[in-house]
């Protein structure tokens, strides 16, 4: 799958530009700001999670604390 953000003021030109994703069948779909950033840290921590556990005396030594 290959995706393409695009972010513009206009909106009459966000509207042109996904009528002509569809028209072109191009799967496209609206989503607000707060939608991107929730689906972005959503990504985030579904990557931390596939990481090793560390204990908590870890990170604090890491944070020098």
């Amino acid at each position: 799958m290959n995706a393409i953000l695009l972010e513009g003021q206009s909106s009459q030109n966000m509207k042109l530009l996904l009528s002509l994703a569809q028209t072109l069948g191009i799967k496209a779909k609206k989503v607000s700001t707060t939608q991107l950033e929730d689906h972005l840290l959503a990504s985030q921590i579904e990557a931390g999670m596939k990481t090793s556990t560390v204990s908590k005396q870890d990170i604090l030594k890491a944070l020098g604390r």
